[in-house]
């Protein structure tokens, strides 16, 4: 069975089923009571973190609490990590990641607005028009998700997530960027299409998961997996955006 996902968190799902071949006991008794995986399932909990994560964001964004973004990201990245190699499913630690996330993406998205007015609305439209080509690409089969795909996006999604952590410290400690150079927008473009094709790994978690009845509980991990995902398209769109607007 082929795991992947997206590059901060590629391990979530990975976890969860190792935990639940541990305790075989437990999965069939959560089989019995709660019945297996479902698409229908799994999207209910997508929408619901989204909801958070749209209360985080407005919250945000209409109290002018931008400055609230760098710590927002920090403690994001720690409950996706978390998440992500927790063997227990947590609902509430999913809920919790949905809503500093929101937090963070109202705050980065207000700084960007506050120099380049109208940004974020086009980062939106940007994000929702992206995810559903990708949906569409899946779903009428134009993306193969086959162990071919799956093999090249592991090991691009590792190099991406090295090359950013490497960037994300020297801007922090050395004021420089590769994002500042005259190829930054090419850089941003990438990670741009990096995040949209890790939706449609996603997509395939979601339909093996519900195709293998896995135990109802990976629908949490697998909104978990596609909520991530969706964010980091949504910072990485903005980020290209404000690179096209400092060239302007």
């Amino acid at each position: 069975m082929a795991i992947s996902h997206n590059p901060v968190f590629n391990q979530s799902l990975k976890s969860g089923l190792q935990s639940f071949q541990q305790e075989q006991v437990d999965s069939e008794f959560s089989r019995m009571t709660q019945g297996p995986m479902t698409i229908e399932g799994t999207a209910s909990k997508v929408i619901g973190l989204f909801m958070l994560v749209l209360v985080g964001a407005g919250v945000t964004w209409f109290t002018g609490a931008f400055s609230l973004a760098i710590p927002a990201m920090f403690v994001g990245l720690g409950l996706g990590l978390w998440a992500s190699f927790s063997k227990k499913v947590r609902p509430g630690l999913y809920y919790a990641y949905a809503l500093v996330q929101g937090v963070f993406i109202g705050g980065i998205s207000g700084i960007f607005e506050q120099m380049y007015p109208g940004i974020a609305q086009t980062a939106v439209i940007g994000t929702l028009a992206t995810a559903g080509a990708m949906f569409a690409a899946y779903r009428f089969g134009w993306v193969k998700v086959d162990a071919r795909f799956t093999r090249f996006m592991m090991f691009a999604l590792i190099g991406y997530m090295v090359f950013a952590l490497v960037n994300l410290g020297f801007s922090m400690f050395a004021g420089m960027s590769v994002y500042s150079s005259p190829f930054g927008w090419l850089i941003a473009l990438v990670g741009v299409g990096l995040a949209a094709f890790t939706l449609n790994l996603d997509f395939e978690q979601i339909r093996q998961g519900a195709a293998e009845r896995w135990p109802k509980e990976m629908e949490w991990r697998a909104a978990f997996g596609l909520t991530a995902s969706l964010i980091w398209l949504y910072v990485e769109i903005l980020r290209l955006l404000s690179i096209f607007n400092q060239n302007d």
